[in-house]
């Protein structure tokens, strides 16, 4: 790389950074308004091993929730099991809480293109390391069994 496009490289880093910082999480905008009907049903993201599931009475199952991972994005820690959820707001954003044995996981709310979007950030934010879930199944939250790993 010549020394102009270095140049042009540490002048536009800042502006980029700036510009993604305004427009959200991963690029996407929050979601408003959410209803917990909206959020009922199976979660999942593939290249995360992550699979949520939302019932209507509160109650949550899920499957390989990263808590830790590497800078490479290897995971180094996951939980997953029965528990409960709820929507609640930070900062002016709503957020999905759900709570599984002894830990309390924060997911964003987000939107792409009108669909919603479940977003994890894992570890330090800076290593920006994410988990994007979309829904799979509203069908799937009123069956009896469990997800399992």
């Amino acid at each position: 790389m010549n020394s102009r496009a270095w140049k042009w490289a540490l002048i536009s880093a800042p502006v980029v950074l700036s510009v993604s910082a305004c427009v959200g999480w991963g690029g996407y905008p929050s979601a408003k308004n959410v209803h917990e009907s909206q959020l009922v049903g199976t979660w999942r993201a593939r290249e995360c091993g992550t699979t949520v599931t939302l019932k209507p009475d509160g109650s949550a199952s899920a499957v390989g929730i990263p808590t830790e991972m590497e800078l490479d994005g290897k995971v180094t820690q996951k939980v997953g099991g029965d528990g409960t959820w709820r929507i609640d707001e930070f900062s002016d954003q709503q957020q999905l809480e759900v709570a599984v044995g002894n830990e309390y996981i924060s997911f964003g709310l987000y939107r792409d293109k009108g669909r919603l979007l479940v977003g994890l950030t894992v570890g330090d934010p800076d290593d920006m390391n994410w988990c994007i879930l979309t829904r799979h199944s509203k069908k799937e939250a009123h069956a009896p069994t469990a997800v399992h790993q």
